[in-house]
């Protein structure tokens, strides 16, 4: 599909995998980082529901950047993982990947991810997602084998894994929208950037 007088928008986020959604979508984009810190926001609001830090990070993200483009429109994502109360977030080594896939290990979590749309400072809209995912239990040998064929890629991902490649074998059962997992429900996304008049078939 192909859309017809888009204004552009400004993606307030490096992520390959939102990236590839608005791609998908036929949607002009340029995206950017959000100087923002995210670690300490998560550590500000970490009594918060997971719900809620999620979306206080997606602001964030879009308000930053908005701030720079005033008269530009902003969307800011984020994603947060939870298992069993614990808050999962993204690592940068082996070890620690090794450690988080066997958190999560023949269990259930919960990926939330939040959008927000932000023009000339002010919050347009928000809104959040959530799936579920069930993994198989798998043994620590599988666990490193798995690391060894996809390699460093991963560890930019919160919970290790790519859905929409490899990682897709780990899970049992998935109960949620293939763009929520990735970072950004785009569905929901394109019928409010629809609503506002910013796309039109």
């Amino acid at each position: 599909m192909i859309w017809q007088h888009q204004k552009m928008l400004i993606l307030a986020s490096k992520s390959q995998a939102r990236q590839r959604l608005l791609n998908e979508a036929g949607l002009a984009f340029t995206s950017m980082s959000a100087a923002i810190d995210e670690r300490r926001i998560n550590a500000q609001h970490q009594q918060s529901p997971v719900t809620d830090q999620a979306m206080l990070l997606a602001r964030a993200k879009a308000l930053a950047v908005s701030a720079l483009y005033h008269d530009q429109w902003v969307i800011g994502a984020d994603q947060m993982l939870d298992c069993n109360g614990q808050v999962f977030h993204q690592i940068d080594n082996r070890t620690d990947a090794l450690a988080q896939l066997h958190s999560l290990n023949g269990q259930t979590h919960r990926l939330t991810s939040a959008v927000c749309l932000v023009f000339a400072g002010q919050v347009e809209t928000e809104f959040y997602d959530i799936a579920h995912l069930e993994m198989k239990k798998w043994s620590s040998r599988d666990l490193n084998l798995y690391l060894d064929d996809v390699g460093e890629k991963v560890f930019g991902s919160v919970g290790c894994y790519h859905i929409e490649a490899e990682g897709a074998h780990l899970f049992e059962r998935i109960d949620g929208q293939r763009s929520t997992i990735m970072g950004m429900p785009i569905e929901p996304l394109l019928s409010i950037l629809k609503q506002k008049g910013l796309i039109s078939t």
